[in-house]
């Protein structure tokens, strides 16, 4: 058992630790279920339970990092930003992800 916390401990020095807050690792994880289709900010305002202040910060945090894009589309005659996952994004969140369960025993 120690040798195993030894080497998770050695493990999170590869993890970006600017990924480690709650909103951040929802917006990854939500993003990374929705693949390519993505959500606009009112979808992950809305699904997530967000304010906007702490929502709008954290997604350019994400995007600065490279792990969400965003473009512009037009939904019912208004214009939305649609933020995605990049691969950068992705691998980040499985590098995440699989850390986590280690360390929360859960099996991944």
């Amino acid at each position: 058992m120690p040798n195993d916390i030894l080497s998770m401990v050695n493990e999170s020095g590869g993890l970006n630790a600017k990924v480690f807050s709650l909103v951040r690792l929802k917006l990854l994880a939500s993003l990374a279920a929705l693949g390519p289709d993505g959500a606009t900010y009112r979808e992950l305002r809305a699904a997530l339970d967000i304010n906007d202040g702490v929502l709008f910060a954290n997604l350019n945090v994400l995007k600065e990092m490279g792990y969400l894009a965003s473009g512009k589309i037009t939904s019912e005659g208004k214009e939305l930003e649609l933020y995605t996952i990049t691969t950068e994004g992705q691998d980040e969140w499985k590098r995440t992800r699989t850390w986590l369960c280690r360390f929360l025993h859960c099996g991944a």
